[in-house]
């Protein structure tokens, strides 16, 4: 692979680590994401009053306004999801001072409730004995050769 799509061996190894891995330390591992939260400035009276008298109305900003009315506090990718909406619909929204949009954090750390524990090096089985022991006599003898072992993937073959 690094011959062909001429890279370093090291690049090719990367790619078929799962993502996270890429470094030691657990905390680099995690990288800071923020998201807009959506939050109603009016209460449900005057936003129905609102509607009631026509000052609202487009479907899809009374749509996304009653749904803010039963889940205030929404991530503004789930509104456009859940309302059937658009981010225009939002900003609207906000202009006319129905709703304030709020950039926060979210804190995730896929590593939080795991509990990695180190596994023990495992018995081989005679064939696999076999093998390591050819594998290191020549790297002793300094025989530098290619072995190539065959077996189930996942059967402990590295």
């Amino acid at each position: 692979m690094a011959n062909k799509y001429f890279c370093n061996i090291s690049e090719c190894i990367k790619l078929m680590l799962p993502p996270g891995t890429t470094t030691k330390n657990i905390e680099n591992r995690i990288k800071d994401k923020s998201a807009k939260f959506i939050y109603l400035l009016k209460d449900t009276d005057e936003i129905e009053e609102d509607i009631e008298k026509k000052i609202l109305k487009s479907d899809k900003q009374i749509r996304a306004l009653n749904f803010l009315t039963q889940n205030d506090g929404i991530m503004q990718s789930e509104l456009i999801d859940f309302a059937e909406t658009s981010s225009s619909v939002i900003k609207t929204l906000k202009k006319n001072g129905y709703i304030e949009i709020i950039e926060k954090e979210i804190n995730r750390n896929p590593f939080k409730n795991k509990n990695i524990i180190p596994t023990q090096n495992l018995n081989l089985t005679k064939e696999q004995q076999k093998a390591k022991n050819r594998i290191e006599g020549a790297l002793v003898d300094k025989i530098f050769k290619e072995f190539l072992i065959y077996g189930v993937t996942g059967s402990r073959k590295d």
